[in-house]
Formats: C-alpha cells, sequence, structure tokens
C-alpha cells in the first residue's frame, strides 16, 4: 500500500472563512433593508434635514456599510489564507498543480488574469481534492456558479459604486439605488456559494487525513521532528 503524506490542517481557515461569509450576508441584508427604507422616500424629501427620518435611515446604512468594508477585509485575508493552504495541500496528497501556492493568492490580484485563473486554481483543488478512489469527481456546478456570481457582484459593484458616486440630488440617489441592492443580492449569492465550496473541499481534505491514518495504522510511531512543518510548508 502505498502511503500518502497527509495534508496540512486547513479547519481553522476554513472555518474562519465561512464564519465572515455568513457574516457578510447578514450585513448585505441589512444593507438592503437600508436601501428599501431609503426607496420609500419622496423624490423632493429635503436629504438638508437634521433630525428627519431619512438621516436616521443614512446614518443606519452608514454604519452597516463601515462594518460590511471591515468583514470584507477580513474575509479577503482569511479566504486567502484557506485557498492557499488547499491548493498547497494537493501536493502533500500527491498531487501535481500547475502553480505554485504563492502562484495561487497572487492570482487574485493580476488584472485581467484574475477574471480566469483563480477559478482555474480552485478547479484544481476541486477535483484533485475531492477525487475518489475510482477517479470519479463530484458535480462541479456549485463550483461555476460560484465563479459567476463572483464575477457578477465585481462587476455590478463596481458599476453600482461608479454611478452612486454621481448621484448628487435625491432622485439621482433614488434612481441609483436599485443597481446597488443588486450587487448586493450578488454578493450574498457569491458568499453562500462560497460557504459551500469551502465546506466541501474541507470535507474532501478530511477524507484524505483519515485515509493517511488508517494507512499508518500499524506502523511506528513518528518522532517529534518528523511532525513539526518544514520551513517550507509553514506559512500564516
Amino acid at each position: 500500500m502505498t502511503t500518502t503524506i497527509s495534508p496540512r490542517d486547513n479547519s481553522h481557515r476554513a472555518y474562519r472563512s465561512r464564519l465572515l461569509f455568513k457574516l457578510t450576508i447578514v450585513f448585505n441584508v441589512a444593507n438592503l433593508m437600508a436601501n428599501a427604507l431609503f426607496m420609500s422616500l419622496p423624490n423632493d424629501y429635503p436629504l438638508e434635514e437634521p433630525y428627519g427620518f431619512g438621516q436616521l435611515v443614512i446614518l443606519f446604512q452608514a454604519g452597516v456599510v463601515l462594518l460590511l468594508i471591515l468583514v470584507n477585509i477580513l474575509t479577503i485575508v482569511f479566504f486567502l489564507q484557506w485557498f492557499r493552504r488547499a491548493y498547497y495541500n494537493l501536493w502533500k496528497i500527491g498531487r501535481r498543480p500547475d502553480h505554485t501556492d504563492g502562484w495561487a493568492v497572487g492570482s487574485w490580484f493580476i488584472p485581467i488574469l484574475n477574471l480566469s485563473r483563480p477559478y482555474s486554481i480552485m478547479k484544481e483543488i476541486w477535483y484533485d481534492t475531492g477525487a475518489t478512489p475510482s477517479g470519479a469527481t463530484d458535480s462541479r456546478t456549485v463550483l461555476r456558479w460560484w465563479w459567476v456570481a463572483y464575477l457578477v457582484h465585481t462587476f455590478s459593484n463596481s458599476l453600482a459604486n461608479t454611478v452612486m458616486k454621481k448621484a448628487e440630488t435625491m432622485p439621482q440617489i433614488l434612481a441609483a439605488l436599485p443597481l446597488s441592492m443588486f450587487s448586493d443580492l450578488a454578493d450574498i449569492a457569491s458568499a453562500a456559494l462560497s460557504i459551500l465550496v469551502i465546506g466541501y473541499v474541507h470535507q474532501a481534505e478530511q477524507r484524505w487525513q483519515l485515509r493517511v491514518q488508517l494507512q499508518r495504522l500499524g506502523e511506528p510511531a513518528q518522532q517529534p521532528e518528523q511532525l513539526r512543518p518544514t520551513e517550507e510548508e509553514y506559512y500564516g
């Protein structure tokens, strides 16, 4: 029997990433509610009114947006940590990925290339980590929709921000809100699908760890120095 090296633990990264994506959904729902309340205001509502209902809605929305920005930053950091470790683990289970784990992270930040390369890298993770002994793989429908939702949110959010920055009057703001709400819905879909994708890969990694543990039954116990990660293996 061929012994496979156990993948590095990715549980904490998976947990934190999924938790932050859930918070992303919560704050996007709150932002949708704030936008819906704002859209109920008349076109001639005086935005300069200091203590009106509209100002309360604006303050509530501003607070939600600030929290959402913070959550988005943390989500990016922890998701990329999880993504890098998941890709690195392909080497640990005997696969030969096309890129390095560092490139897996860098591919998200290169214009044009980031429209397709992260998806191709995720497909490697999806197939190689989730492959069964018979060579069969689970459906990749979720993965496809995950990437579509991400791209839709990316473009709609950029467009919504551009339109909203140009809106100065109440009618212009009200006209821009539907696009902003569509972007929020796309973000919710993207976050929900990210939770599913991370969960799928995490379960597959756990199955690999279980296989290795079963293979090692009866073998001599590893020495402490063998259990320490090498300099190449350790990061973050």
